[in-house]
């Protein structure tokens, strides 16, 4: 595994022992839970061993969400970044926010790539107490010298199939011009259907924006199979459209739904989400609106790409790619459909805008 995908599930797994970094709830108290080491578990039991990596305050900094409760959090015991200590999971904090980070650096081995896991507060890593290797063992924050270096190499291996688990009743409606792209095709067919379509254009795109329209895509569809999307379409056009055809160039918006778990299905839904939205992404916009099906939850944000998604202008540098989420919340259901309409071109922002709107305005629950 070369990359990791923001929004999908990990199995964790030690790299000497081959056991699974595991929650254990507390019934006693539910805020917190215990983190332990486990052999694969098998069905429900499973989501007690994966990892949702939830995008962090800063690049390259994720939060690891447990998949059975989907409100608590890998964090050191007491906020603490001290050596030695425990670690649980716990719902997330904002005046804590550095100690449910983690930096995720990949080391290579002789065998593979392996990863480690660092806690922003106190710049520690992950490791097993007492470097044991029985099922059990807990789990803690460490200064490992380098004979024990092994017991903070970690694994992670995404499980796609357990995406979302969340059906979505619902029927919405998109404008004809966006071509759908198959989630159920190899990437290479989507690849071969967007070449085709890219070469009606008039005039035809070059070389660079060929290049880049494909890889963009084949980024996208990776994120996309593994977060549980129920649909995604392409936009494409040459702008402007009253421009001489050498002043234009080629534009394009990506919209797609993805179903996602809920902490609430009640009033306090949209209320609470955007709390914590706010308080995860600080410098995006968030906010809450009212659709004809009720009130939702929007979010508009940035973020750089780099290379080698940018095979355009700019020398090579990063490109900037702006988002806007709708987040829906499905009446009676701890699921919520996630609108989200994407462009790296912000000349044509405030229309894209419009069109999700339109689209969120045909949404239907079934």
């Amino acid at each position: 595994m070369s990359e990791l995908l923001e929004g999908s599930q990990y199995l964790i797994k030690s790299k000497k022992t081959g056991l699974c970094l595991t929650g254990k709830p507390n019934p006693d108290r539910p805020e917190h839970g215990t983190v332990e080491m486990q052999p694969l578990r098998e069905g429900e039991e499973r989501q007690t061993q994966l990892w949702e990596l939830r995008q962090g305050n800063a690049q390259g900094r994720f939060m690891l969400r447990n998949m059975q409760r989907r409100q608590s959090y890998l964090h050191p015991a007491g906020h603490s970044g001290d050596a030695s200590t425990r670690l649980e999971e716990f719902v997330f904090e904002q005046d804590h926010a550095d100690s449910y980070m983690w930096e995720l650096v990949k080391e290579t081995a002789p065998d593979g790539d392996v990863w480690t896991l660092k806690c922003v507060a106190g710049g520690r890593w992950l490791n097993v107490v007492g470097h044991s290797d029985a099922a059990g063992a807990l789990t803690e924050i460490y200064d490992d010298p380098q004979e024990s270096h092994v017991y903070r190499q970690w694994t992670l291996e995404r499980v796609p199939s357990m995406a979302s688990g969340v059906e979505l009743p619902l029927t919405f409606s998109v404008p004809q011009e966006f071509q759908s792209l198959d989630l159920l095709a190899s990437a290479e067919e989507n690849t071969n259907l967007l070449l085709e379509r890219l070469g009606q254009l008039d005039p035809p795109p070059s070389q660079e924006e060929l290049a880049h329209a494909v890889l963009a895509q084949q980024t996208m569809y990776e994120m996309l199979t593994a977060a549980g999307a129920v649909y995604a379409g392409v936009l494409l056009a040459k702008t402007p459209g009253d421009a001489p055809p050498e002043q234009q160039r080629l534009s394009s918006a990506m919209l797609t739904v993805v179903a996602r778990p809920s902490e609430l299905n009640n009033e306090d839904t949209v209320t609470r989400l955007a709390r914590t939205l706010g308080a995860i992404h600080p410098e995006a916009e968030v906010g809450v609106s009212q659709l004809p099906t009720g009130p939702v939850v929007l979010l508009t944000q940035e973020s750089k790409v780099e290379e080698p998604v940018n095979l355009l202008a700019n020398g090579g540098r990063p490109t900037v790619v702006r988002q806007l989420h709708v987040f829906v919340p499905i009446p009676g259901r701890l699921a919520m459909a996630d609108f989200s309409i994407s462009t790296e071109n912000i000349a044509e922002w405030d229309h894209y805008v419009d069109i999700l709107a339109g689209v969120c305005n045909t949404i239907a629950f079934t």
